[in-house]
C-alpha cells in the first residue's frame, strides 16, 4: 500500500483544508445544526463533515487514482448524494423526495458500471443462488438500505464515523489480501478522509467541532454498498455475499430493529425517534464516550467474525445462521432491555439488604 501514500496524504489534508474553508462559511449561511427537540448538544454545529470528507476523496482520486478504478463514476454519484444530504441538512428534505434521489443514484450506479447484485452465494446450502431478474430491485434496495443505516448511526459523536471506519478497514483486508488492491486503496482513501472530521467531531481540535451531517452519513453508506457488491459481484470478488453481513452488522440490525418496532406501533419506518441502539447505551446510564466505545468494540467482533469466517471458509449457510441467531439476540435484548434491568436491579437491592441477626 506504500505506493498509494501521496493518495492518503492529499486526501487527508484536503478534508483538513475543507474543514478550515467550510467552518466559517457554513455559520454564515446557516448549515448548522440548532439544538432542539431530540437534539441536546450545546451551540449551533456546523454540518460539515460529509461536505469535507468528500472534498479530500474527490481530489486524491482525481489527482491520483488508477483510472481502473473508475473515479469518474463513483464520484459523480457519491457528488449527486452529497448534494442531496446538504439540502437535507438544510431544509430538511421529505423521505420521498430523499428516497427518489438514492434510487436514481443506485439506478446510476448499476448501469454505468454493470453492477448489480447479480448472486446471494451458495446461502442455503443448495448450490449458489442466482438472482436473475431480480438482481437490479435487490441490489436498489441494498443501496437505499445502506445509505439510511449509516444516517441512522449519526446520534452521538463519532458513531457513524467510527462504525464506518471499521467497514472501510475490514473491506480493505479482504481486498487486499484476495487480489483487490485498487479497491482497497479507495477503501483506505475513504477512511483517511474522514479522520480530520472525527478528529473535530470528538473535540480532539479544540473550537472546530463539527457534525458529519446527512451529507457524510449518506455518502459513508453509498460508498459502504458500493464496496460491498464490488468485493463480492466483481469476476475478482474477495468475500462472498454473506460475509457483507458481519462488515455493516451493525448499523444493518439497528436499521431493521428500529424499523420494525416503528411499523409494529403503526408509525412510519423513517419516523424519528430516541430508540436506537447509541440512545439505549444512554439510557443505560453509559455516557456518550463510552458508548461510542461498546458499540464501535461490537462493531469490530462482528468484523472479526468475518474476517475468521471467510479465511476458514465456514460454509455460507453456518455464516448466515450465525448472523441471523444474532439478530434474534438483539432484537430480543433490545425488547426487553428495561425488563432484564429491572429484574438486576431488583436482585442487587435485594442482596444489599441487611439481614436480621439470628
Amino acid at each position: 500500500m506504500s505506493e498509494h501514500l501521496p493518495l492518503y496524504l492529499v486526501a487527508f489534508f484536503t478534508a483538513c483544508v475543507a474543514i478550515g474553508l467550510w467552518y466559517p462559511l457554513s455559520v454564515r449561511i446557516g448549515l448548522v445544526d440548532i439544538p432542539r427537540g431530540r437534539k441536546q448538544h450545546q451551540g449551533a454545529v456546523p454540518l460539515i463533515g460529509g461536505i469535507a470528507t468528500y472534498c479530500g476523496l474527490a481530489t486524491a482520486l482525481l489527482l491520483l487514482a488508477d483510472s481502473s478504478i473508475q473515479p469518474f463514476y463513483y464520484l459523480a454519484c457519491s457528488g449527486v448524494i452529497v448534494v442531496l444530504g446538504v439540502f437535507d441538512d438544510y431544509l430538511d428534505l421529505s423521505v420521498k423526495l430523499r428516497l427518489a434521489v438514492q434510487t436514481l443514484v443506485g439506478l446510476a450506479m448499476t448501469y454505468s458500471l454493470d453492477l448489480h447484485i447479480a448472486s446471494l452465494g451458495n446461502l442455503f446450502g443448495f448450490g449458489v443462488v442466482e438472482l436473475g431478474v431480480l438482481g437490479l430491485p435487490i441490489t436498489l434496495i441494498a443501496v437505499i438500505a445502506a445509505i439510511n443505516a449509516f444516517n441512522m448511526t449519526d446520534g452521538i459523536d463519532g458513531l457513524a464515523g467510527m462504525l464506518s471506519l471499521v467497514s472501510f478497514i475490514t473491506l480493505a483486508i479482504f481486498m487486499t489480501l484476495w487480489g483487490q488492491q485498487l479497491y482497497a486503496s479507495l477503501a483506505l482513501v475513504i477512511a483517511i478522509a474522514l479522520l480530520p472530521y472525527l478528529a473535530c467531531n470528538l473535540n480532539l481540535i479544540p473550537g472546530r467541532r463539527i457534525f458529519m451531517g446527512d451529507a457524510g452519513s449518506m455518502l459513508i453508506g453509498l460508498s459502504v454498498i458500493w464496496l460491498l457488491i464490488i468485493g463480492t459481484q466483481s469476476e475478482t470478488a474477495s468475500f462472498r455475499p454473506v460475509t457483507a453481513l458481519w462488515i455493516i452488522a451493525i448499523p444493518l440490525m439497528d436499521m431493521i430493529a428500529i424499523m420494525v418496532r416503528r411499523i409494529r406501533k403503526g408509525q412510519s419506518p423513517f419516523q424519528a425517534d430516541r430508540e436506537h441502539l447509541h440512545h439505549i447505551s444512554l439510557r443505560l446510564g453509559l455516557n456518550s464516550r463510552e458508548s461510542l466505545m461498546l458499540i464501535t468494540a461490537l462493531a469490530c467482533i462482528f468484523a472479526c467474525i468475518g474476517i475468521i469466517g471467510e479465511y476458514l471458509l465456514v460454509p455460507d449457510v453456518i455464516m448466515l445462521l450465525l448472523f441471523l441467531l444474532l439478530f434474534a439476540a438483539y432484537l430480543y435484548l433490545l425488547q426487553h432491555i428495561w425488563r432484564i434491568i429491572s429484574h438486576f436491579r431488583h436482585k442487587r437491592q435485594h442482596n444489599q439488604r441487611p439481614r436480621a441477626i439470628k
